[in-house]
């Protein structure tokens, strides 16, 4: 009796060290991935068994800036901060920014100084990219975020600015804020849609 219990210790034991080794292979292979941002390599470690994604391994990946990894870690259940996420999403390609509304990743994201949607209306980035956040995203939230649309007004971007209004409740459009830096900007074309939805200027 007492060697089988002794035996059923050493199992134990023998399977948790084993356990407790491969998941210190995997972790060191992740790590070897980020450095070299091997995302092909990363993606096969993440479907190998027990492994899953720590939270260290997307914050390295967002620290250095390597949205292919982020992506991988993502899809494989990674987890983004609000922060992070409006961040990467200025940073990505239309590409990049699909794939990872497509994995799930919400649109209707604000920090106390930002929302994803601000970050996208710069008309150096890729317009799809605020074309499918405007098709995607509850207008509710566009509702309750007038600064969204200042954003655009100081962004120059007066088809966003456009297709913004034209989605947002009418009632709701916060003529007050926005006009007077329409008029500041001189953005006529914004003051036409304006006008168009229902403002009626003085």
């Amino acid at each position: 009796m007492k060697w089988k219990v002794i035996s059923v210790i050493l199992f134990v034991v023998f399977i948790g060290a084993a356990g407790w080794g491969y998941t210190y292979y995997q972790t060191k292979q992740v790590d070897e991935s980020l450095q070299t941002a091997d995302t092909e390599q990363l993606a096969t470690i993440l479907e190998r068994p027990l492994v899953n994604v720590q939270a260290e391994w997307m914050e390295k990946a967002v620290e250095q800036y390597d949205v292919p990894s982020v992506l991988v870690l993502y899809e494989h259940g990674g987890v983004l901060t609000d922060k992070q996420w409006i961040y990467l999403a200025d940073l990505m390609t239309f590409e990049e920014f699909e794939r990872m509304v497509k994995a799930g990743a919400p649109l209707d994201v604000s920090i106390p100084s930002s929302t994803l949607l601000e970050g996208l209306y710069s008309l150096n980035d890729e317009p799809e990219k605020w074309r499918l956040a405007h098709e995607r995203i509850d207008v509710a939230f566009l509702n309750t975020h007038p600064n969204i649309l200042i954003q655009a007004v100081y962004d120059g971007n007066t088809e966003a600015f456009t297709d913004l209004i034209e989605r947002m409740d009418t009632e709701i459009v916060p003529y007050e804020e926005v006009a007077p830096v329409v008029m500041e900007m001189n953005q006529q074309l914004m003051l036409e849609a304006m006008v168009k939805k229902g403002y009626q200027p003085e």
